[in-house]
Formats: structure tokens, C-alpha cells, sequence
């Protein structure tokens, strides 16, 4: 009874174990992650590199605000096209000002551009731009453009995000929340979206003179502009300690609920990475930058020198060499990955190839490409893929092997065979002989 019961324990403690989500491979510096959650993926080779807390549903702070641009980057709409900011929305710019939020100076009753409103939205990360952008999309439902976000959430994978606001000011209390992993997934997207990027890519934008800043706010405003607007990512500007020429894009939030946020992106040497850190020390570093920007900083640097793409497994080097029969040219057949897969490795990573079940042995003729099995790739333990295993060249059949093969189970079959000829020969010759002497015989008579 005892031993059952240690069976059904440990089968109990597999079964939980293939529960649990895959812990990430690898795992960076110690000091480098001060955030309370972390998402890192390189979306070249589809590798998650290394995350924390990634499904835990946090206030999402202004990182909403990615969904609220990558709506108005997917609508369509034409951003020439103007905007009078309605009477409407006068409480929700003074709920704004009241709760301390960033905004980009827009006013009540101002046209501005929707491309206006975009930058503004997401390089000072203005809620008011956020709130103009959610009337606008929602036809003056704010409700239907929260209900149009959460849908696009859904179709992204998100599973715990909901949007109750269109900028992020307003959190858990108001069901405002995400988590590092569906925000990974929103970014993802952004990243993928040419009018999104073009935007977040920015450092700064000249807001236009409008009715309601009919003169520019400093001398060296170019012509037509009021004033300028600078992006909240440190990490993109060049004359910031932190800047780091790999960055691009994509968007910084605060509040105190929510830490200090920053999902980015990043791209060198034809790899291309998204980081989400949520849930940084709101206290600023002593160098005065927040420790979100550190924590990126720090997972980039250590990301970009650790790590090359490769393919795996190598098409030069067979994953098996098996027995080949019936050929006159070689004994053995290599067999190979028909493609590589793309793979993130290492410099110390552990690479192993892992092949199913294969024949016992190949016959000629074997056509080149036959595909003869399968194969597992791992890397440091962690499954990246499967892939087909094929000769990668032809192989001839010898008739003389392969008769000779065929017919040594029938060897005493031609043994008998030979000794009945060579006996009806040698009856034969024998008969002749006696033929030949008869006539001699009767010729001498």
C-alpha cells in the first residue's frame, strides 16, 4: 500500500510539474532587474529570454496608451484631417489636472490635426491628447472606443487586460489593469505597425500654431509651429547618459499605483527585442533617471552582447548516419535537417539535436530529399522546434549487390544447381569419349 501510494505521489508531482509554465532559460546579471515585473523576448527566432512576474495584472499606467495609438494607427483615418476639441470633454481635462497627469497644453474648444493629437499622445505622453483621440475614434462615446480597445486586446492574446480609460491616469480602482506579458503582446503589434513606429521614433514634434496658440511659445519655434513636445524616453535622446543608439520607440508610464513603466523596443545585428518593465522604484536613481530606464538599459546590454541568432541544426553536419544497402559508392547514408530553424544562442548554450525514430537502415535506390524521420532541437534544455530529417543526396542501386544479397539465402539452391550442371557435363563428356573410341574401334576392324 505504501508503495502505491509513492507511485501516485510522484506521478501527482509530474503531473504538476508539466503544469507549470517553462521558466526562462536564461537568466541576466544579478543587479540588473529592479522592476517588479519583466518581460524580454527576441522576436526574430520567437525566444522568450527572460521574464518576471509576467502574468501578474498590475495598473498599466500610460503604457495604455500604446493601444490608444496603435487604434488610431490602424483606423485609417486621414491625420490631416482636423479636429475641434468639444465642450464634451471639459471634465475630463479638469479630471486631468486634478489627479497631476502629463498633458500636451490642449484646450477646450482648439483644432488641431489628428497627427497633432498622435505625437502628442504618445511622445509627452499627454492624457489630454489620449481622452481627444478616444472621443474622436468612439464617435463621442468614450465607452464604445474602451469597449473598441479591449476588443483589440482579445485579439492580440490578451487575457488579463482591460481598458477603462483611454491614457492610463486611472488604475486598479477603476479596472484599468495589464499585465508585462499582454503588454509584450500590444507592443508586438505596434512594433509591426510602419505608422506607429514612425511616430514613438520621434524625439520631439513642433505642435502647430492653432486658434488657441495662435503665436509660437519660444523664439526658435520654426514657422508655423507654438511649441515643442519631447518625447518621455530618455533612452532615445543622444545628449542622455542612458541613450542607447539600439532603441526604438515605444512608451513610458507613472503613476504612483503603477511604478515607473517602460515597454521598448530594440534592434542590432538582426535580431529585434521587445522589453516590458512595469512596476519599477518609483524613487528616481541617484543619477536622477528612473529605474525603469536602468533595468532596460542594463537587460539591452547584457541581451545584445550574450546573444546571436543562428539555425540549427546545421545543414553541413548529418544528424545521423545510417546504413546504406545495395549502393556500390558508400555503406552509410547522412541524414540531415531538410531547414534550419532559426534559433537564439549563446556563447556557453548547449545544443542538442534529438532524432525520432529511424530506419534501420536505407535500400537503394534513395532519391535525394526523402524525408526519413524527425528530429527535436534543444537549446539549453528548452525545446525551440522540430524538424524533418532528409537524405540530402541520391544513392544508385548495384545489381550485383543487390542480386548478390537476394540470392545468399538460396546459396545450397545454386550449390545443387551447379553440381547437376557440372555432373551433366562431365556424363556428357564422358559419353562423348566413349563415342569417339567406339568409332575408333570400328575403323580399325
Amino acid at each position: 500500500m505504501k508503495k502505491w501510494r509513492m507511485v501516485l505521489g510522484f506521478f501527482c508531482l509530474l503531473a504538476a510539474g508539466l503544469a507549470l509554465p517553462a521558466a526562462a532559460v536564461w537568466q541576466p546579471p544579478e543587479g540588473a532587474v529592479n522592476a517588479e515585473a519583466v518581460y524580454l523576448y527576441e522576436l526574430t527566432t520567437d525566444t522568450l529570454v527572460y521574464e518576471k512576474n509576467a502574468h501578474e495584472e498590475r495598473a498599466a499606467a500610460s503604457l495604455t496608451k500604446m493601444m490608444t495609438g496603435l487604434l488610431l494607427a490602424e483606423s485609417g483615418v486621414d491625420l490631416s484631417e482636423s479636429f475641434t476639441i468639444p465642450r464634451e470633454l471639459e471634465a475630463e481635462f479638469d479630471r486631468i489636472q486634478a489627479e497631476n497627469g502629463s498633458d500636451a497644453d490642449l484646450k477646450i474648444g482648439e483644432t488641431v490635426t489628428l497627427e497633432s493629437l498622435f505625437y502628442a499622445c504618445m511622445l509627452p505622453s499627454g492624457n489630454d491628447a489620449a481622452s481627444v483621440i478616444a472621443y474622436y475614434l468612439g464617435n463621442g462615446d468614450m465607452d464604445a472606443f474602451f469597449a473598441r480597445m479591449n476588443r483589440r486586446a482579445a485579439e492580440l492574446g490578451c487575457e488579463n487586460t482591460n481598458f477603462t480609460c483611454a491614457h492610463g491616469l486611472y488604475g486598479l480602482e477603476y479596472g484599468n489593469h495589464s499585465t508585462a506579458y499582454d503588454m509584450f503582446l500590444i507592443a508586438r503589434a505596434c512594433r509591426e505597425n510602419e505608422l506607429f513606429m514612425s511616430v514613438v521614433t520621434q524625439n520631439g514634434y513642433w505642435m502647430p500654431l492653432t486658434n488657441l496658440h495662435p503665436e509660437p511659445k519660444t523664439p526658435d519655434a520654426p514657422a508655423g509651429a507654438a511649441y515643442y513636445v519631447r518625447t518621455t524616453n530618455v533612452m532615445q535622446l543622444p545628449d542622455q547618459e542612458l541613450y542607447r543608439a539600439y532603441i526604438q520607440g515605444i512608451k513610458t508610464g507613472f503613476t504612483d499605483e503603477a511604478g515607473r513603466c517602460f515597454v521598448s523596443s530594440a534592434q542590432q545585428d538582426g535580431l529585434v527585442w521587445v522589453l516590458v518593465v512595469m512596476g519599477a522604484p518609483k524613487a528616481l536613481a541617484e543619477d536622477g533617471f528612473n529605474w525603469s530606464f536602468h533595468t532596460t538599459a542594463d537587460l539591452y546590454d547584457w541581451a545584445l552582447e550574450e546573444f546571436f541568432a543562428v539555425e540549427l541544426p546545421s545543414r553541413e553536419t548529418p544528424v545521423a548516419q545510417l546504413p546504406l544497402a545495395w549502393c556500390g559508392e558508400t555503406e552509410t547514408a547522412g541524414v540531415y535537417a531538410a531547414a534550419g530553424l532559426p534559433a537564439l544562442q549563446a556563447a556557453g548554450s548547449r545544443v542538442e539535436v534529438i532524432p525520432g525514430e529511424l530506419p534501420a537502415r536505407l535500400e537503394a535506390p534513395v532519391p535525394a530529399g526523402q524525408k526519413l524521420g524527425t528530429a527535436q532541437v534543444l537549446v539549453d534544455g528548452e525545446l525551440i522546434g522540430i524538424v524533418d530529417l532528409v537524405t540530402l543526396q541520391g544513392f544508385e542501386r548495384s545489381a550485383w549487390l543487390y542480386y548478390k544479397e537476394k540470392l545468399a539465402p538460396y546459396w545450397w539452391l545454386a550449390a545443387a544447381a551447379a553440381l547437376l550442371v557440372f555432373g551433366a557435363l562431365g556424363l556428357l563428356a564422358a559419353r562423348r569419349r566413349c563415342a569417339r573410341k567406339s568409332r575408333r574401334r570400328a575403323a580399325a576392324r
